[in-house]
């Protein structure tokens, strides 16, 4: 009964919060407000790493907390939790669960999870059975439209590089959730697919073109009702690809080590989840729509989460969403904030941002299926380029390198060289598919 009560909670709250975000947009700012308030109130005093920075008049006042990023948050991961968990006993426990790819044991009534550790630092998560249930809630509440499924079974298949006791919650009544162990071949998941013959999937970018070009070569005789991508930035080119191959309109889930952060409403645009995370955030530049997001998680109590900045560079879109919610619309998700190129010394430093990259490679030809590029040195770039068969690749070759030399400053043109391989495409199917990386760091 417990679970049904928070659970039922957890969805009627967001529910009405859904329903202020259009209706009393001002409205829904004042009780965000105070839904901060509140939570710091309960959850601050419990960590003490956060009870310090009570004022003297035993205020908690949000804007004189640090901001956090995911290095600080593991130097204090003991300090931190409100579970007296070690960061040591959480390690061992994740990483167990990792070899032996069962998911099940838990610190007490605590799951607990390792991040992908594509930023370099690998991060540990901590979640409870009551924050599971919440969890459920929301992407019921924000995933699954009802509306399309008309009564029948809701069968998710689930791809993910390791399964997690947060995500066998959304398993009830009529939905069942399949987890598909990206460690596993490829092959294994598409005769999966063929009997399972779900009506939901939920992958990376990088696995949906594999489901893809398997069905450009096999009959689709099950019907999609919903395709998420998760977990990769995702491209123009790979979006066009997959909503091609699989007659299917492509959504997005934006989650992360660091929370359900937002989710694509039903016309298409990526949201922020200003009910389950307040955002701050840092603008790039004072024109700029790109922004970083600084989080707090509005419903974490075991590992609380505020102020944390992420890296990821978000960009707002300027017109507002005909849903009509006033959560935070995006254009999209650019990538992350050390993925962007730098160019020059620190006094003369020039930034340009993964999306000018991107577009300056697609742009170069429509026979370029994928592509990576990365900044080697301030004086390397390398570009990776899979064409069709039909593709002239000196000529566009010719192209790509003209185009990503115009993004670099004049005065750098003549010392960088650029290299373009060219091949077929091959990844580590367990890894993040990265589009843009840079080796080169600011103020280097």
């Amino acid at each position: 009964m417990k679970k049904i009560r928070i659970f039922l909670q957890t969805y009627i709250e967001l529910s009405y919060q859904d329903f202020l975000s259009k209706k009393m947009p001002q409205r829904f700012r004042r009780y965000q407000e105070k839904r901060l308030k509140k939570h710091l109130n309960k959850v601050v005093p419990q960590s003490s790493f956060y009870s310090r920075f009570i004022n003297y008049n035993g205020v908690i006042n949000h804007r004189e907390f640090p901001i956090m990023d995911k290095a600080v948050m593991m130097r204090a991961f003991d300090e931190l939790n409100t579970k007296q968990i070690s960061l040591k006993q959480a390690k061992e426990v994740a990483l167990h669960a990792e070899e032996n790819r069962d998911f099940a044991p838990k610190i007490g009534s605590v799951s607990v999870g390792l991040s992908s550790g594509t930023t370099g630092n690998q991060g540990v998560f901590l979640v409870s059975d009551e924050e599971t249930i919440q969890w459920s809630a929301a992407m019921m509440k924000k995933a699954i439209d009802r509306r399309k499924f008309k009564g029948e079974k809701i069968v998710i298949a689930f791809f993910m590089r390791a399964n997690n006791n947060l995500y066998e919650t959304i398993n009830q009544g009529k939905i069942q959730l399949h987890f598909f162990d990206l460690l596993k071949p490829v092959n294994e998941h598409l005769a999966q697919l063929e009997h399972l013959k779900p009506n939901v999937i939920v992958a990376q970018p990088s696995m949906l073109r594999m489901i893809a070009d398997f069905y450009t070569s096999h009959r689709l005789d099950y019907p999609l009702k919903e395709v998420f991508s998760i977990a990769e930035v995702l491209e123009e080119v790979d979006r066009t690809y997959i909503e091609n191959s699989l007659s299917c309109h492509l959504k997005e889930i934006y989650q992360a080590t660091e929370g359900f952060l937002g989710i694509s409403c039903h016309h298409g645009t990526l949201h922020l989840n200003e009910d389950i995370v307040f955002i701050e955030k840092e603008y790039l530049t004072d024109s700029s729509d790109r922004f970083v997001p600084i989080i707090t998680d509005l419903y974490r109590t075991t590992q609380p989460l505020i102020r944390y900045r992420h890296t990821d560079i978000l960009v707002e879109r300027k017109t507002p969403c005909p849903c009509g919610s006033s959560f935070t619309a995006l254009e999209k998700i650019e990538g992350r904030e050390d993925d962007c190129f730098i160019f020059g010394t620190k006094a003369s430093e020039v930034v340009v941002f993964p999306d000018f990259i991107r577009y300056a490679i697609t742009r170069a030809s429509d026979e370029i299926k994928q592509f990576q590029c990365i900044q080697q040195t301030a004086e390397q770039i390398t570009v990776k380029l899979e064409l069709s068969s039909e593709a002239e690749k000196q000529q566009i070759i010719q192209r790509v390198v003209q185009q990503v030399n115009e993004l670099i400053p004049p005065e750098k043109q003549p010392m960088v060289h650029i290299n373009v391989e060219t091949g077929t495409w091959d990844y580590e199917q367990d890894k993040k598919m990265r589009r843009v990386i840079s080796n080169v760091k600011r103020g280097g």
